[in-house]
């Protein structure tokens, strides 16, 4: 009978151990790609401040923070889980037409900032919502829609929950469906204010782009064409 040599042994058992790695990685399936969870979500991309439209970059996500999604928007970075004077304000009108989205006809909103600071920030997120069916106008500045929260409505006895322009809104975000759930917006007499501003009770880090810097970038001249030769 012949023997096999030390180093054949050797060399045959590295061979199967090998073999036998390889049969366990190809029956393993390949692992998926970590996929983006907002992929599918609208950044928002324009805010009103002072009657001027102005763009609006959300900052990158960081290492364990999480967007404001909010129906089919995505606000970005969620920060600061409590309000603070120092910071700006971003509300969200709602209903507003400055962002609409046919599919979601209840998330349709109008942005407003009440600063656009020149460098990113973290603004504090309000909601602002338009109780008052008879409220048409668009807002579009910070001070005239505070000033509609100080006028009020007094609901008659044919009033319903459905007949609040931003009823959709209240129901499957707020979780207030009936009309009770708003008496804790009620004034002392009973009426309601015609936009009631809630905190969101959080913020968002935005870069704000002003019209003077959206102008200059116009009028930068164009490169001059290469030589032709």
């Amino acid at each position: 009978m012949r023997v096999v040599s030390g180093n054949r042994r050797l060399v045959c058992a590295a061979l199967c151990v090998s073999l036998a790695a390889s049969a366990s990685a190809a029956s393993k399936p390949h692992a998926k790609p970590a996929s983006n969870p907002y992929a599918d979500k609208i950044p928002l991309e324009d805010a009103y401040f002072g009657g001027d439209v102005v763009k609006v970059r959300s900052a990158p996500l960081e290492k364990g923070e999480r967007a404001l999604i909010v129906g089919p928007w995505n606000f970005g970075p969620r920060v600061s889980p409590r309000p603070n004077d120092k910071r700006p304000n971003l509300y969200f009108v709602i209903p507003g037409t400055l962002h609409e989205v046919a599919t979601y006809p209840d998330y349709d909103h109008t942005a407003i900032l009440s600063a656009a600071p020149d460098q990113p920030s973290d603004f504090d997120v309000y909601w602002a919502l338009v109780l008052d069916p008879t409220v048409t106008e668009e807002f579009t500045g910070e001070k005239e829609l505070l000033v509609a929260t100080q006028a009020t409505f007094v609901p008659g006895p044919d009033f319903t929950f459905d007949n609040i322009p931003c009823s959709g809104f209240l129901r499957d975000f707020l979780n207030i469906k009936t009309m009770a759930g708003l008496d804790k917006y009620r004034r002392p007499d009973g009426s309601l204010p015609r936009v009631a501003i809630v905190t969101a009770g959080l913020a968002v880090r935005l870069e704000i782009e002003k019209p003077e810097e959206q102008e200059k970038e116009a009028e930068q001249p164009l490169a001059s064409p290469p030589p032709q030769h």
